[in-house]
């Protein structure tokens, strides 16, 4: 069976031990973590989605960012294919929205949350000096059944 493929960005804000993550409020995902992202639209560029994205979800403005590689996230129907991006500089306080809420987190309490999306999982392995390129197979309760490093050249 051919999966769609969607591909998408996250963008991942931390300072100390915290991080901006946002809680959605909408249908299936209600109350669920997340870290800020979305869908690449036609014709733009990942770090521009990550830029718009971010400013949707959080109300934040990024002034710098660096990449940081890719995540494959297959589910049993479903594949994303995220960039992922580390902001060095921004602009703004997280803000309150229809569809979701952002906030400044403990990544050690965001990571106890029973409602979390694998994007915040990932945050364990990120790693500020190096790129990260994995493959995270999740089931449709949105846990881990495993994790590879790949080579995506």
């Amino acid at each position: 069976m051919n999966k769609p493929i969607r591909k998408a960005v996250r963008t991942y804000l931390i300072e100390e031990n915290n991080i901006v993550a946002i809680k959605h409020k909408e249908k299936e995902s209600r109350n669920f973590y997340d870290i800020p992202g979305g869908k690449i639209e036609e014709n733009e560029l990942s770090f521009e989605t990550s830029i718009r994205e971010f400013k949707e979800e959080t109300g934040m403005d990024i002034i710098s960012q660096t990449y940081k590689g890719k995540v494959i996230v297959e589910y049993p129907n479903r594949i994303f294919d995220f960039d992922i991006y580390i902001v060095n500089e921004y602009k703004g306080k997280p803000e309150e929205f229809e569809e979701n809420s952002s906030e400044w987190i403990n990544i050690e309490e965001l990571l106890t949350k029973s409602k979390i999306f694998p994007s915040i999982e990932v945050i364990k392995l990120l790693n500020q000096d190096n790129n990260i390129n994995l493959k995270i197979d999740i089931d449709n309760n949105h846990k881990i059944i495993k994790i590879e490093k790949i080579n995506f050249d």
